[in-house]
C-alpha cells in the first residue's frame, strides 16, 4: 500500500493532504506505475478476475469485486517496465476483521473463512455463541478473498507487520 505521488495542484494547495489507499498489482509498486504506466489498460483487461481498475490513469486492484490469484496476467500484458521481474505470491498487506464483524456481534457468520483461498482464517469455539474468526497473518497472502465475500464490509487491509527475528 504505497502512497500515489502527488501532483503540484495538490501539493501547493492550501488543503489537507490525502492519504491514497490504493494497492497496486502483485508486482508493482506506486513509484514504477506513476513513472512508466501509460494507463494503456491491457492489465485491466487480462485480468481474469476482474479486479484491476485504472483510478485516474493507473491500475488499483477492487478486493470488493474478487480476489487477486497472483496469476501474473497483468505483468504479462503490460508493455512497460511496470512489473518486477520476481513472481510475486503475496502483498505486503493482510486482511483484518473489524469489530462489526457478524461472529464478533453474536450472528452465525463464517462466509470470510470460506472465501480464503488460503486457509488463513480459522473459527475458535466459544461457549455462548458463534464460532469467532482468527487471522492467521502468516498465512495471509494478501489476496483480497474474504473482502468480496463478506457480507457488512468487516474486512480491511493493513500493512504487514514487522517480523521479529531471534538472534
Amino acid at each position: 500500500m504505497s502512497q500515489a505521488p502527488m501532483s503540484r495542484r495538490r501539493f501547493l494547495s492550501s488543503g489537507p493532504a490525502t492519504t491514497d489507499r490504493r494497492v497496486c498489482p502483485p508486482g508493482a509498486s506506486m513509484q514504477t506505475l506513476a513513472a512508466a504506466c501509460t494507463g494503456c489498460g491491457r492489465c485491466e483487461e487480462r485480468c481474469p478476475t476482474n479486479i484491476i481498475r485504472l483510478v485516474d490513469g493507473l491500475p488499483s486492484l477492487d478486493f470488493s469485486r474478487g480476489e487477486c490469484t497472483f496469476c501474473g496476467e497483468c505483468a504479462v500484458s503490460c508493455p512497460e517496465p511496470v512489473f518486477s521481474a520476481d513472481r510475486v505470491d503475496r502483498f505486503a498487506h493482510v486482511a483484518a476483521i473489524g469489530d462489526v464483524c457478524l461472529a464478533k456481534r453474536g450472528i452465525t457468520c463464517q462466509s470470510c473463512g470460506e472465501a480464503c483461498p488460503q486457509q488463513a482464517i480459522r473459527f475458535r469455539p466459544r461457549i455462548g455463541g458463534p464460532f469467532l474468526p482468527e487471522l492467521r497473518a502468516d498465512v495471509c497472502n494478501g489476496c483480497g478473498g474474504c473482502i468480496a465475500g463478506c457480507p457488512v464490509s468487516a474486512i480491511t487491509l493493513q500493512p504487514r507487520s514487522m517480523e521479529v527475528v531471534d538472534a
